[in-house]
């Protein structure tokens, strides 16, 4: 490996966990040294205090001749400027830093970049297998093929399946359950992960739908073989992510697909928390969607935007500061969601509000409709388990003539006649059912008619 001038400072960009340490720290192997690292966000803030502590850092790195490494260079913020003048233009050796993107403000030094690809489906079986020394063949291409996650994710993930005592006889659920702890780690408060019960058997939608949800599964399932065995990657521009919308109104069943795409394709499903990624002060918008994206592209999990028009409305008039603002969190968003190699399922009930630029995004586009009749006795048959205890005087058909309702309305119906008749001490009737979806009907502030009583 060839080892830079000593005047340069050498970056590699990438994702947390893609390998940039460790590139580095080969580097300087490489040299017969061995590095300094500094986590630049846990370096002080005050200038006089950060002065002293770079100066420090200096100071060791020759007395013990190793090379300063830059932990996490995209969070200097205030600190570039002591950075660069206590560090960068003083240190009479090499510099290495990690940093999510090259760094614009650096001028004292020469810069060599190194962008870390992610592995590829055979690299990350290897690395499965170095892990887990009694792993099938068969285990780590499967793993490989089903996660392909950065190789932090994969390290992380192997020492939470050896934490949890597993350590011969490991399986596919085992590297699951280690990368869902991870991912679980990095994510934080930003999304809950979604467990879902329900099953493609309880899902009611026309044809049209159904193909745009199984090519959807398929873009993700072939992803392996279209992008890298047959090269089609090389012709994407940016990410190699699946972007999909799923729009419709309330209660027509667009989350539970997402679930049900989820378990299809055997990943968990994360539900994003807007209230606390969306923030009022300028920037921190950005910052909490650049770690929800870096945290799931390295889990590789499905991330769900319910709401999506709160996010991805369109971009207005620029009439005031706030307005422009606004407008760069939008163009953040776009151009990050289009960089990101995962999968994102956005539900919007407001179709009209998004922003154009973002339609040119999508994957796919799915169209929910409210149910026709027919669609809604399957909905009306689908809500009721086997256990449930009817009476034998219910027209289901009567129901769905009657009152046109979501499956989501739907199901509230049902489950209010449920306990209308446990309060009774007595089977589901029709009088539950009627008394029920008039109560939800009124509810959703549809007009009840006569006809309807």
């Amino acid at each position: 490996m060839v080892v830079p001038s000593a005047s340069a400072l050498v970056v590699a960009t990438g994702i947390e966990g893609s390998g940039r340490a460790t590139f580095l720290r080969r580097i300087a192997s490489s040299s017969r040294r061995g590095v300094l690292e500094i986590r630049v966000s846990a370096l002080a803030g005050d200038g006089e205090a950060l002065a002293r502590q770079l100066r420090a850092v200096a100071r060791e790195a020759q007395l013990f001749d190793v090379i300063p490494l830059l932990r996490g260079l995209e969070g200097a913020d205030a600190r570039c400027g002591t950075i660069d003048a206590e560090l960068l233009r003083t240190f009479p050796g090499l510099v290495m830093a990690t940093a999510e993107d090259a760094p614009s403000w650096i001028e004292s030094r020469p810069l060599v970049i190194h962008k870390m690809e992610p592995l590829d489906a055979e690299a990350r079986k290897h690395l499965w297998r170095s892990l887990f020394a009694d792993t099938s063949e068969s285990l780590a291409s499967e793993a490989a093929a089903r996660y392909p996650v950065s190789p932090g994710a994969i390290v992380a993930a192997a020492e939470n399946v050896k934490a949890r005592g597993a350590v011969t006889h490991i399986t596919i659920d085992d590297i699951h359950s280690g990368l869902r702890d991870h991912l679980g780690q990095k994510l934080g408060k930003l999304a809950r992960r979604i467990e879902w019960k329900q099953t493609w058997n309880d899902l009611v939608l026309p044809e049209t739908q159904r193909e745009q949800v199984n090519e959807l599964i398929a873009r993700v399932r072939h992803r392996r073989e279209v992008l890298e065995d047959q090269g089609f990657g090389v012709k994407v521009a940016k990410g190699h992510g699946v972007v999909a919308l799923m729009s419709g109104e309330p209660g027509t069943g667009k989350t539970m697909v997402a679930g049900l795409i989820a378990s299809e394709l055997g990943l968990d499903l994360y539900q994003v928390d807007l209230s606390v990624v969306v923030s009022k002060y300028i920037g921190e918008t950005e910052k909490g969607l650049a770690k929800l994206f870096d945290a799931a592209e390295s889990g590789h999990v499905v991330l769900l935007f319910d709401e999506a028009d709160a996010l991805f409305a369109k971009r207005s008039e620029v009439k005031s500061s706030n307005d422009r603002y606004a407008n760069l969190e939008t163009n953040y968003l776009l151009q990050r969601l289009e960089s990101f190699g995962g999968i994102s399922i956005l539900t919007t009930n407001n179709e009209a509000a998004l922003d154009d630029a973002f339609r040119r995004r999508l994957a796919v586009h799915i169209k929910f409709p409210m149910p026709e009749e027919d669609e809604r006795i399957r909905l009306w048959r689908a809500m009721f388990p086997p256990n449930a205890k009817l009476s034998g005087n219910i027209d289901l058909r009567q129901l769905a003539r009657e009152f046109e309702m979501s499956g989501g309305h739907i199901k509230n119906a049902v489950l209010r006649a449920a306990y209308f008749a446990a309060a009774s001490a007595s089977p589901i009737t029709m009088a539950h059912l009627r008394r029920a979806t008039r109560a939800e009907y009124e509810a959703m502030g549809r007009i009840v008619t006569t006809s309807s009583l």
